[in-house]
Parts: C-alpha cells; structure tokens; sequence
C-alpha cells in the first residue's frame, strides 16, 4: 500500500515534537472527531474513517475526542481499530470527558489534553444488556406501623439470566482488564472505585503525572498538509494482470 512521501511524515512528527515544549499542537486535516455518544453504530463509522484515512498516508491521525457517552462495545471496536492501524493516533482531549469517552481516549499511540479538558472515568454500560437491578429493601416502618413485605425478586428467564450474569460480565471484565493496562491501575482497583465511589477523576496535570497523557497543551493550530496525488499503473501479460501505485 503506497504512503504519502517520508518527509511528510517527518514534517508532522517534527510539528507535535514541537508543541510538546511550546504547549501546541499542530493538527493537520487527518482529523476525526469522536463526540457525542460512541456505540457499536458510531463505532462502526468512526472505524470506517480511521482504515480510510490510514490507507491514504502514514502521518499521525489526529482523534479529537469530546465523547461523553457510549458503552463498552464501542470503545473496544474503536481500540481495536486503532490497534491495527499503521498510522499513529493521536488522541486530542479538547474538554472534560467521561464514560466511552475518558475509556477511549488511552487506546490512542498518544495522548494530548487541554488545560480545560479532563478525564472522569465512570461506568461504561454494556450494549443491549442492562445491569439486573434487585427490587430495594422496604423502609424501616414508622413506630407502631406494620413492616411491609419485601418485594419479590422478579423470576428471570434463563436467557436473561444468562445474558445479564455471564456474557455481560464476561465482557465487562475483558473491557476493564483492558482499560486497566493502558491507564496502569489495577482492574480489581478499577470496579471497587465505580461500585463504591461512581468513578474517579484525573485533571490534565495528574493525567500526566499518571503516564496516561503524553502531553498538556495550551493551544491547538492547524497545518493543512501536502496532497499527494498517486498514478496506477497496470501491467498486462498473459498469464496475470498486476496494479501497482506510485507516487507522481
């Protein structure tokens, strides 16, 4: 697969070497913009764009992420994606992110945060299954009233029980096992701190203290880079007929 030129590449590398010590980011127009909420469907079309735009260059993707809604599928679909690319992603957290959004973010190569961004990482839900909620507990009666009832555990069905107890779970746990590498914490640590607490949050200093940003910027430019036009050329014989690209 052809590649925009080396030096194209050099260029942007040199650019983001740059703004690490001048508090800038250079982005360029391999820019995809992660928002709103990242499920399987998103996730789909988000990847879609990545494995487009990696087989047009091999420059750094830049993943502006302000997500701050979504479930676990789409987040691994999106890391999984990411992990197969050729081209670097840089993830560039613009704003205060939380749920899908704060998760995908650390699959990125690299990660980059603003002043006024952040992470707060919080329950990512599991697609099509909802979490099995028992019936609460009746109040303590009043004095000199009768104590209600309990409620009655509501009788689940097999496949819902199967769905909501091991595939679930199952997969929920890959996904934190998971998320727990690419910020260094502990899964175990990770589902005691949501059950207990809700969640955690990192401002874009601790983020960088705790080796999940890369960088802390100030300001973000753009730098549209040089199209490279590419000529296909198609050989004949009798045998096999063989397509090869090249740059002009």
């Amino acid at each position: 697969m052809s590649r925009l030129v080396p030096t194209c590449f050099l260029i942007v590398t040199a650019l983001l070497g740059t703004s690490a010590s001048a508090g800038t980011l250079e982005l360029t127009q391999r820019k995809l913009n992660v928002s709103g909420k990242l499920n399987v469907s998103s996730a789909s079309k988000l990847s879609d764009s990545l494995v487009a735009m990696d087989g047009q260059a091999e420059a750094p993707i830049y993943m502006v992420v302000t997500a701050t809604d979504g479930t676990a599928q789409g987040v691994m679909l999106l890391a999984d994606t990411i992990r197969s690319l050729e081209s670097p992603v840089v993830a560039v957290v613009t704003t205060q992110v939380h749920g899908a959004g704060a998760a995908i973010a650390p699959f990125a190569d690299r990660v980059v945060v603003y002043r006024s961004g952040g992470f707060a990482f919080t329950e990512v839900p599991y697609e099509g299954v909802k979490k099995y909620v028992p019936p609460p507990a009746p109040p303590d009666p009043k004095e000199g009233a009768e104590a209600k009832p309990a409620p009655k555990k509501k009788e689940r069905e097999a496949r819902e029980k199967f769905l909501q107890d091991v595939v679930r779970k199952q997969y929920l746990d890959r996904f934190y096992s998971a998320l727990a590498k690419r910020i260094h914490r502990k899964a175990a640590e990770i589902s005691k701190t949501l059950e207990k607490d809700g969640g955690f949050i990192l401002t874009p200093e601790q983020a960088l203290k705790a080796k999940i940003a890369d960088q802390v910027v100030d300001r973000i430019t753009y730098t549209r880079l040089p199209e490279v036009k590419r000529e296909v050329k198609v050989t004949t014989t009798d045998k096999v007929t063989t397509t090869e690209r090249r740059p002009e």
